[in-house]
């Protein structure tokens, strides 16, 4: 199984949706950064589920153990080891799907390659576990940002076929939808809210900005850090697609209005999103990671049972409307681990 991120700011995480708990390793991380439970709980909050109606209702307190590596709020630069116990796990929800797999889900995969079939959640792809990620990457995201005065934004901009106007990053919550202009609040809402009605879920579109980049991170071919965000962000439940700098967009258009002119100041724009030839150019990285809608939704689907016998099943359960919502904290700590990750490659380089 594949649970390690990072080479040389390793993260190991481990635990199931609706096992005993989740925890992580942190392998790597530089001795005299302050952290406090204060600061980890306060990054969690930000993917907290039961904040509003707008999220699942599965109500974890989410409370931080620290086993290791932390001394007086201070890294040790010996292994990180923590822990948070599930606490509001509903297994029951999920006896009426024990013989059937869920549609969009990853059940039939799953049992495809391990032979059993857990039904209690996702397993190890439930969002649930994304927690972890938040955990190791609220601590790499802090890493950047005393040490190399590097930071990491996201927003939502766009959610199903309604697009945000851009205007501040400090609305950072999911009371606020991690809307970048507040006048957007009320038909976010309304639009989720007509969604749910009709007992269905919504997709969107995450944007990530990474300020204060040192050039030269990265390396060529099969290190590229261009290429290691984007592989690390699609290994994030539900994202279907990511898109660095103009993207899409760059296969429509001619290389004279694609390349980016060089001055003795700088670029004359930044369409290639911070990178060229999967190096960094030391201008702002531009991110979108687009999310499918959540897929456990409360319509009637057909599926299979593990006999493959057809029918129809109803999925019950506490499930987010748009799943996109709760992961800018989540896009943030990838971000920031896959950077932490190459930043501490480089400085390593710079030695030889």
């Amino acid at each position: 199984m594949t649970n390690t991120i990072g080479k040389f700011y390793k993260v190991t995480t481990f635990g199931e949706s609706h096992g005993k708990a989740i925890g992580l390793v942190i392998d790597g991380c530089p001795s005299g950064l302050t952290i406090s439970k204060k600061y980890i709980n306060d990054q969690i909050k930000r993917r907290k589920t039961g904040s509003s109606r707008y999220v699942t209702q599965r109500l974890e307190r989410d409370k931080v153990n620290f086993l290791s590596g932390i001394y007086k709020k201070k890294t040790t630069g010996t292994p990180i080891g923590i822990i948070i116990y599930n606490n509001n796990s509903i297994s029951k929800d999920y006896l009426n799907i024990k013989n059937y797999f869920r549609p969009g889900h990853a059940d039939l995969t799953y049992y495809f390659k391990y032979k059993i079939r857990d039904y209690k959640g996702g397993g190890r792809s439930s969002a649930r576990t994304t927690v972890a990620i938040v955990l190791a990457g609220s601590i790499a995201k802090k890493t950047l940002k005393d040490f190399f005065n590097i930071e990491v934004f996201c927003y939502l901009s766009n959610i199903h076929n309604y697009f945000l106007d851009f205007k501040i990053l400090k609305l950072t919550n999911i009371r606020n939808f991690y809307s970048p202009d507040l006048k957007h609040k009320k038909k976010i809402k309304n639009i989720i809210i007509d969604s749910m009605k009709e007992s269905d879920s919504l997709g969107c579109k995450l944007s990530v900005n990474v300020t204060g980049i040192i050039p030269g991170i990265g390396t060529p071919l099969f290190g590229k850090l261009d290429s290691n965000l984007a592989k690390n962000l699609m290994d994030l439940n539900a994202v279907k697609a990511v898109e660095i700098g103009k993207g899409f967009k760059s296969s429509k258009i001619h290389g004279s209005l694609n390349n980016d002119s060089y001055y003795k100041e700088g670029f004359l724009k930044n369409d290639c999103g911070g990178f060229l030839g999967g190096i960094s150019t030391g201008c702002d990285i531009y991110i979108n990671v687009y999310f499918k809608p959540t897929s456990s939704i409360f319509k009637t689907q057909n599926t299979v049972s593990k006999k493959f016998l057809e029918k129809k099943i109803l999925i019950k359960g506490r499930h987010d409307p748009c799943v996109g919502i709760r992961a800018v904290p989540i896009i943030e700590s990838l971000v920031s681990l896959t950077i932490i990750d190459s930043v501490l490659e480089y400085k390593s380089f710079l030695f030889f």
